[in-house]
């Protein structure tokens, strides 16, 4: 059987529903979809584990919280270990099948091999409604991509190089990097050319300006970042990631999210370079047995008269950070160092306030 593994968290529910229709329409039915909504808000939650699981195909899961950084290589490691089948297919929640693309992945399961696939991405204007003629597509297909994030692969081989990296987040390279370490165990590469495919239309994360400071978390050059992260597995010949996997042996779950009631030790700080700095790489990382939430708030002083005064007079006084600044050190620190710990991360609305609340 062929387990199709879906990573979601707050999308647009009409190309999820669209999506588990054209599976619906398969020509061959030995598959599973295992669907992981990785800390969707409640409203999106409640909509999409009814839609989920009006498919008889369909499992739902809920792990992680809104709290939670977006982790897609988490819920993919999460979706694997639901996984009944013996070979697992990594999806996407905007893609719509041919209806022979179960019988073509059950042709491709071979021994000692992972196979790659041919996607191809809809124009904007492109409505995939009438799905049982889905290749009248074709006349909508702006380009065909050969790296998109679609693999099959051997569950046990899966878990041979300890599933997806889970240092990367929000996006790029965890894709890359998994094909990468498959080639380091020794498996041959298989690629479909055929068009099967179809990616629905939405905006690319590429176009989103990471060095602008937004409600929803984003770290500045990310994507680089990763890239580098890959870098470094391909020059080591890494198998397994680098760094420390923790792959199933904790997961966090909607009512683990720590709330202010929970806390155990509170700091509260405006954005003083100094302060935040020292916090991050010194107080925290020595905070132990508890709960802590960091508060963060951007002190008014800083863009007083006086402030600017004494800035043009160079005199002696505190540094300041901008609030994205703060945010990108916070987001660093968890990335390197608490991934794998229970926390919540939220930005004010107003864009002046941080709250980062960690278990430890």
């Amino acid at each position: 059987m062929i387990s199709f593994l879906f990573a979601y968290r707050n999308r647009d529910s009409k190309r999820v529903l669209l999506s588990l229709k054209s599976l619906a329409l398969q020509e061959h039915g030995n598959f599973e979809v295992v669907f992981v909504d990785y800390g969707s808000d409640d409203d999106k939650a409640s909509a999409i584990k009814k839609l989920v699981e009006s498919f008889a195909f369909s499992s739902y899961y809920y792990i992680a919280h809104p709290g939670l950084l977006w982790n897609k290589s988490k819920a993919l490691n999460y979706a694997a270990s639901k996984a009944k089948g013996d070979y697992v297919f990594v999806a996407d929640v905007d893609i719509c099948f041919n209806n022979k693309v179960v019988k073509m992945l059950q042709d491709y399961r071979q021994p000692g091999t992972y196979s790659l696939f041919k996607l191809s991405y809809l124009k904007e204007q492109a409505e995939p409604l009438k799905l049982k003629e889905i290749n009248t597509l074709d006349k909508d297909i702006k380009h065909h991509g050969s790296v998109n994030g679609m693999v099959l692969v051997g569950k046990d081989n899966f878990f041979k190089i300890e599933g997806y990296d889970e240092f990367y987040h929000f996006y790029g390279s965890e894709d890359v990097d998994f094909y990468l370490r498959l080639r380091h165990l020794g498996l041959k590469e298989q690629k479909n050319s055929d068009t099967l495919f179809y990616h629905q239309w939405h905006a690319i994360y590429n176009t989103i300006n990471d060095s602008v400071f937004e409600q929803k978390p984003r770290l500045f050059n990310i994507k680089k970042i990763n890239q580098q992260h890959f870098i470094n597995h391909q020059e080591s010949k890494a198998i397994q990631p680098i760094l420390i996997q923790k792959v199933n042996q904790q997961v966090w779950e909607k009512e683990d999210e720590p709330t202010e009631q929970m806390v155990t030790k509170q700091i509260r700080l405006t954005n003083d370079h100094a302060k935040v700095w020292h916090t991050l790489k010194i107080r925290l990382p020595n905070f132990e047995n508890g709960i802590v939430e960091l508060r963060i708030e951007e002190e008014a002083y800083f863009k007083s008269a006086k402030y600017k005064l004494k800035k043009r007079l160079r005199k002696s006084d505190r540094v300041p950070m901008t609030m994205k600044a703060v945010n990108d050190m916070i987001l660093e620190e968890i990335l390197l160092n608490y991934r794998h710990h229970n926390y919540s991360y939220k930005i004010s609305e107003d864009l002046k306030g941080i709250v980062f609340i960690l278990a430890k």
